[in-house]
């Protein structure tokens, strides 16, 4: 895939491990590629893991279908980030176009299933949440990045912002990617992820914990990809978060550190 994010061959090498296929969520953030002149799509395989419940010390891991769809109009449609628009091609021009990638995309926030759930503690089932997303290469191998995301929580009223900055390690023809994020979020949220009310405590034996607003996590995130082939291509992401605040200080967290990662193989049509 020929990137356009980037003005340096090496940060291209970047770009183009970043966005393999197409595009690729870390935590929230969104490194997605300029569309492609003509539709593209992939599919695949994904080994994925991550925590069982926020909080949570056990991985859930499994053997998942990918696919990924890119439109020249900035339409995606993919298993790693979900559904989206990228409307930096539409709306600016010349290197703006280039260096911003904005929009909006629709993705699945996982929560806590009955069986993770300690006894007397409500269940928190997985939310569609809307992300707003905007990226900008403020460097030629720096790409700044937030996305703003609702729709979690308990009653869909939970907010996050995360933002970050991604940068590459050139490894011969390959190349790895390094990002480091950190997450605000509403009191909705995290009440719905690490709250405990007055009912749950009585029936669990928990203390009570209504969180208010504040910082949710900091994050470091390892992201690459080998091309076997044109058509043929291996990517990974490894994600190390570590909760922070009122999130680390929950009765519901049994670790801070919740790691996640996605090893895909995939096959272009």
């Amino acid at each position: 895939m020929k990137s356009r994010l980037f003005a340096l061959p090496a940060a291209a090498l970047l770009a183009a491990a970043l966005a393999a296929p197409c595009a690729r969520a870390a935590g929230s953030l969104l490194l997605i590629d300029a569309p492609p002149e003509a539709a593209t799509w992939s599919a695949g395989l994904s080994a994925r893991g991550w925590p069982r419940a926020p909080g949570s010390r056990r991985q859930r891991e499994q053997l998942l279908p990918a696919f990924d769809y890119e439109s020249p109009s900035g339409l995606f449609l993919a298993s790693d980030a979900g559904l989206g628009w990228n409307l930096a091609p539409e709306l600016l021009q010349g290197h703006s176009a280039r260096d911003w990638q904005f929009g909006l995309r629709l993705w699945p926030q996982s929560g806590r299933p009955r069986r993770e759930s300690p006894p007397g503690i409500n269940r928190l089932g997985t939310r569609l949440v809307t992300e707003a997303f905007a990226n900008v290469q403020a460097l030629p191998a720096l790409l700044l990045q937030s996305g703003l995301s609702w729709g979690s929580g308990r009653h869909h009223d939970g907010g996050q912002l995360e933002l970050g900055a991604t940068s590459g390690i050139p490894l011969g023809d390959d190349l790895l990617a390094i990002s480091l994020a950190a997450t605000y979020a509403n009191a909705a949220h995290l009440r719905g992820s690490f709250g405990v009310g007055a009912r749950e405590s009585a029936a669990s034996g928990l203390p009570e914990w209504r969180p208010g607003s504040g910082w949710q996590d900091w994050s470091i995130a390892l992201s690459g990809e080998h091309k076997f082939s044109a058509d043929w291509s291996v990517s990974g992401q490894w994600l190390q978060a570590r909760l922070v605040d009122q999130a680390a200080k929950s009765p519901l967290t049994r670790d801070r550190r919740q790691p996640s990662f996605i090893l895909s193989l995939w096959h272009r049509f």
